[in-house]
């Protein structure tokens, strides 16, 4: 059975939070959120997320870090950081995919998730595309 798409969408801003999930709900996404870094890692863990969109300035802990903890975990889901910044805040990349300006056109950002999701397709291990009672070589 095939299943949308899951993306784990995180900021601490809620009007910012419910403007996005509707338009990925309206683009054929299936979305969960969280409010901070900490929550986001949490619903990362517990649900097959396939991409994360992460604010990076959030409260107990920053996007950045939170990537870090997500790639650690399942180190084969694509992970994309959004700032208000034009250049990126960090200076370690551990763990984030794509770096984001939220001035991005929605268009934009539409295609780099849908890159994101063709590269976690690609990426997956090969035991999952093989046949019943077939191992992958």
């Amino acid at each position: 059975m095939n299943r949308k798409p899951l993306i784990l969408y995180a900021d601490d801003s809620a009007n910012i939070l419910a403007a996005w999930k509707e338009l990925l709900l309206q683009n054929g996404y299936a979305v969960v959120t969280a409010t901070d870094g900490n929550e986001a890692v949490q619903v990362f863990r517990s649900h097959p997320v396939d991409v994360v969109l992460l604010d990076y300035h959030m409260p107990r802990m920053n996007g950045a870090a939170a990537a870090a903890s997500m790639k650690a975990c399942k180190p084969d889901v694509p992970i994309a950081v959004f700032s208000a910044e034009d250049v990126m805040p960090f200076t370690r990349r551990d763990g984030v995919d794509v770096f984001l300006c939220k001035s991005e056109p929605i268009p934009r950002v539409l295609e780099i998730v849908d890159d994101l999701l063709s590269r976690r397709v690609l990426f997956r291990p090969l035991e999952r595309w093989a046949g019943a009672g077939q191992k992958a070589a």
